[in-house]
């Protein structure tokens, strides 16, 4: 057999190396999230957003049924401050709706919960 061409090994390390520091940064990050105290800060729900996965998409294909969706809901403080975009799973996803007033819980960039008000 042949030997397999340099620029497949080059191309073949290149994907490790940036995989491993993908890992070793997504580590840090959920140790400086389980570090930080949980906060609670009263918002209002300001959007709410479903969209493909797929970064490749062209607008004439047609809608996927079985394609990855990732959800991600804006909230407004109500005391000022920057808006908060969080990217949830579709079971935390569904029960919130634009315009609620309610309690943010975060550890960190973590989502820990929306409890809207009555």
């Amino acid at each position: 057999m042949s030997k397999p061409p340099l620029i497949f090994i080059a191309v073949v390390a290149l994907i490790a190396i940036l995989a491993t520091q993908r890992y070793f940064s997504q580590r840090k990050q959920e140790a400086a999230n389980d570090r930080e105290p949980v906060r609670a800060t009263q918002v209002v729900v300001g959007d709410k957003r479903a969209f493909a996965a797929s970064t490749n998409r062209s607008r004439q294909r047609e809608h996927i049924v079985n394609e990855a969706m990732r959800y991600e809901v804006t909230f407004q403080p109500q005391r000022g401050g920057e808006n908060i975009v969080v990217r949830l799973k579709q079971p935390q996803y569904d029960p919130i709706t634009p315009g609620a007033h309610g309690t943010l819980k975060m550890q960190g960039t973590r989502f820990i919960s929306f409890t809207a008000q009555r």
